[in-house]
């Protein structure tokens, strides 16, 4: 009995292991010549993401889908577990947005392309001079500031 308690034991903790191992998995939608895109791609993937990239000229039914507003439009849209995140959103706001999972947000946006934004940053430059806006049915919010 015990070498089955100690067996069962054993598969439960390594299926619970490669659950907590799992990658988010970020379904990426930018034009295929946006370089800065591709910058915060490699961002979210040097940060354990998984980054499954789009190409296309137009994705504004994505946008549409998650009713974010026009005027936080940026250059690339990422869906993530159930979230819309546009533009050059940091990791530590969508790790945020992922571990507190509220259901009174359908997204962030960083409205733009700023300059000192991760993508747009050089590597190792402080992110500065931006915000995170969260979006949802009942309007718009600051969700942090740089």
């Amino acid at each position: 009995m015990m070498k089955l308690t100690t067996k069962i034991l054993a598969i439960t903790l390594t299926m619970a292991s490669f659950s907590v191992l799992a990658k988010t998995r970020i379904e990426l939608y930018k034009s295929p010549t946006c370089g800065c895109c591709k910058e915060w791609a490699a961002i979210m993937e040097d940060k354990g993401y998984t980054v499954n990239v789009h190409h296309q000229d137009n994705w504004s039914n994505i946008k549409q889908n998650f009713g974010m507003p026009p005027q936080l439009q940026s250059c690339h849209s990422a869906v993530i577990d159930g979230y819309l995140i546009e533009g050059h959103v940091p990791e530590s706001d969508i790790a945020r947005l992922l571990k507190e999972s509220p259901v009174n947000i359908s997204g962030l946006a960083v409205p733009g392309m700023p300059q000192l934004s991760p993508g747009m940053a050089r590597a190792g430059v402080k992110y500065e001079n931006f915000k995170v806006v969260s979006f949802s049915k009942d309007g718009l919010a600051l969700y942090n500031q740089y």
